[in-house]
Formats: structure tokens, sequence, C-alpha cells
């Protein structure tokens, strides 16, 4: 999923405007808190983000779903676990084409 569509963009923005999903972005961004089991620093499960942020597994989910549909986040399968990564490449690409779309020249 490449990031330079107008619909890939608002799609993004949309997953970044919900708190609850910003919330879940930026906790999997910083590897959970000192309280979370997390396997590594940069993937959480929807049990360490569940406990964390004190939500019902639906949510998180959800939530999750949507993050991931938008390209944000990455998935990896372990046994009957998911484990979800921040998808540095497309907000990178996100913010670069932010940028390149609405700068404004001075004259």
């Amino acid at each position: 999923m490449t990031c330079c569509t107008s619909e890939q963009l608002s799609l993004i923005a949309r997953a970044l405007s919900d708190p609850i999903r910003y919330q879940i972005l930026d906790l999997i961004a910083r590897g959970g808190t000192e309280d979370t089991v997390a396997c590594c620093s940069t993937e959480m499960c929807v049990c360490d983000i569940q406990e964390t942020l004190d939500l019902k597994q639906s949510k998180v989910s959800y939530h999750l779903k949507e993050l991931k549909n938008a390209g944000l986040l990455h998935e990896r399968k372990q046994g009957k676990w998911n484990y979800y990564s921040v998808n540095q490449a497309m907000l990178k690409a996100f913010c670069d084409e932010l940028s390149l779309r609405f700068h404004l020249s001075v004259d």
C-alpha cells in the first residue's frame, strides 16, 4: 500500500484522528509501558494493549483493524497471538506527502 493518493491520505488521516487509535499507535511505538510484557520493544500483542489502556478486547481489535487497513501497522502472527508494530515507512511517506502537498513557498 503506497501513500500518495488522496484516498490513502484521507484513510490515514481518519485513522489518526481517533483518540483511541492515536493512543494505541503511540503505545506500540513506545513499546508499551514498564507494566506490559511486550515480546520486544517494537511489537505488542492485543492483550498487552488491552490491559495497558483498560479497553475490551473487541474494541482494541476494531481499532487495530482500522490502523492496519490504513497501512499504519504491521501484523505478525505467532501461534494464536498477533503482534503489531508501527509501519514507520508508511508514517514517513504520509508526513512527506503532506509536506509536499501543503508546502507553502515564501516569495
